[in-house]
């Protein structure tokens, strides 16, 4: 029988998982669009890291809340 500490664990490890193929996907698209459009390696390498970044809105450029918000957040780890 599942405890309720196995639930959550499963359910953190399934969520996990799913960010993880969600990053997959997004560096994958990246990578196929830079096959086409990167003039060499270092270009094609940095399309495929910087695949999980938005661009910034205006909007948010300009908003005192989030001007100081670190945007990429795999820069902290």
């Amino acid at each position: 029988m599942l405890s309720a500490a196995d639930i959550k664990k499963l359910e953190a490890e399934c969520l996990e998982k799913i960010q993880g193929d969600e990053l997959y996907q997004l560096r994958n698209d990246a990578k196929l669009r830079a096959v086409y459009a990167a003039k060499n390696y270092d270009e094609f390498r940095d399309i495929v890291d910087a695949a999980h970044l938005n661009p910034l809105s205006s909007q948010d450029k300009r908003n005192a809340q989030t001007k100081q918000r670190l945007w990429n957040s795999v820069s902290k780890a």
